[in-house]
């Protein structure tokens, strides 16, 4: 299942972190706090992807961060953030 560009956006931002994303001249730019990388606009998941890894590497006491490693936990080692 791929991972959603908007929902990934909606749920960071529930969790209370700045997470945006602007779509321009064939790219997205997203940014999460201070944090920002660009995409071309065909790879949405992968922006989503980056999202989701950035969250959780950089604000370890965000809700997805905390719910990341639970499952880390659960499932006895690393998972891959890609969402392929």
């Amino acid at each position: 299942m791929r991972r959603d560009l908007s929902t990934t956006l909606g749920m960071l931002r529930h969790g209370g972190l700045e997470a945006s994303a602007r779509i321009a001249d064939g790219l997205i730019e997203v940014h999460l706090g201070e944090h920002r990388a660009v995409f071309l606009a065909a790879d949405a998941e992968l922006a989503a992807d980056w999202l989701a890894e950035c969250a959780v590497m950089k604000y370890p006491d965000c809700e997805l961060s905390k719910v990341w490693m639970m499952l880390v936990n659960v499932a006895g080692g690393a998972i891959p953030f890609a969402s392929r």
